[in-house]
């Protein structure tokens, strides 16, 4: 009778009960999870307002919105893997810890939950296939043309707002997007400067490689601050005007908080995105 089989069975059902949990975290921080909520809320925040509740089309818009952004941030890291490797971009991917080939699959998987999703939306088809499209040629795009790709992304990241509006069936003025797309475009100018040495050792000249990081980083500060003052300034109803001054003062915190690094404060930076975009959602026409 051999006494040791049932221990060894026993640590190696463990071992895989571990490396399965490993590999779902790894899946999960592929997705971006904070940053695809902010996407989502603000479809289904926009469609609440229009409707005067919480409904199913509202919970279904901003969940379909969340998974598809949730899927090109893991198109983004399988494409992006050897630059994310080469300037030492600690994501699930591009250290190995997950393999292209299960991101692929895993992007598929989430792909398809948009589409099984969107009838219950019932509208906003032609929203979700132009934002898919965007998505996967973000990586390639920015590569080409990396002087650009923080405008790309500025763009890019109105679509919720986009989609929302079409389900809800309300309209929303230039002024929301722009706001947006300008929060967007001075947070993507942090990134740069954050990231300058890895984009530089990847071979990528952004706008961080051409006006200095200092620079780049004071220019992304005043141009998010400008958008969160524009956001009070344009917001009409209450409850808004309230989430734009949340907005507001949660930024001005994340960047004046002592002892930070830059790194940080852009993480931290999403919590005031998730207040501005319940603000947009909610109060500007």
């Amino acid at each position: 009778m051999r006494f040791g089989d049932g221990a060894s069975d026993c640590r190696t059902s463990q071992e895989i009960e571990r490396t399965a949990l490993r590999q779902l975290l790894a899946l999960f921080r592929t997705t971006r999870p904070l940053s695809s909520l902010v996407a989502g809320t603000l479809s289904a925040s926009v469609v609440i307002a229009a409707q005067g509740r919480l409904s199913s089309v509202s919970v279904a818009a901003g969940l379909t919105m969340t998974t598809l952004t949730m899927f090109g941030f893991v198109v983004n890291d399988v494409v992006d893997f050897d630059k994310d490797a080469r300037a030492g971009v600690r994501r699930p991917i591009a250290t190995g810890e997950l393999s292209r080939s299960r991101g692929v699959l895993f992007a598929v998987a989430l792909l398809f939950a948009v589409y099984l999703a969107a009838p219950v939306v019932g509208t906003g088809g032609k929203v979700l296939a132009v934002t898919s499209l965007a998505l996967v040629a973000y990586s390639p795009l920015a590569k080409r043309f990396p002087l650009c790709k923080g405008a790309y992304v500025a763009v890019l990241c109105c679509a919720p707002l986009w989609y929302g509006t079409v389900t809800g069936g309300v309209q929303r003025t230039w002024l929301p997007y722009a706001t947006l797309a300008c929060f967007v475009l001075g947070r993507e100018a942090l990134m740069d400067s954050d990231e300058l040495v890895g984009d530089r050792r990847a071979g990528l000249n952004t706008i961080a490689s051409i006006l200095g990081c200092r620079r780049t980083w004071r220019i992304g500060t005043i141009v998010m601050v400008l958008s969160a003052v524009l956001l009070v300034g344009i917001e009409r109803g209450s409850i808004g005007r309230i989430a734009a001054l949340a907005m507001l003062l949660s930024l001005t915190l994340v960047f004046l908080w002592p002892g930070l690094s830059d790194g940080r404060r852009i993480q931290l930076s999403r919590f005031p995105m998730l207040i501005g975009a319940v603000a947009i959602a909610v109060g500007v026409k």
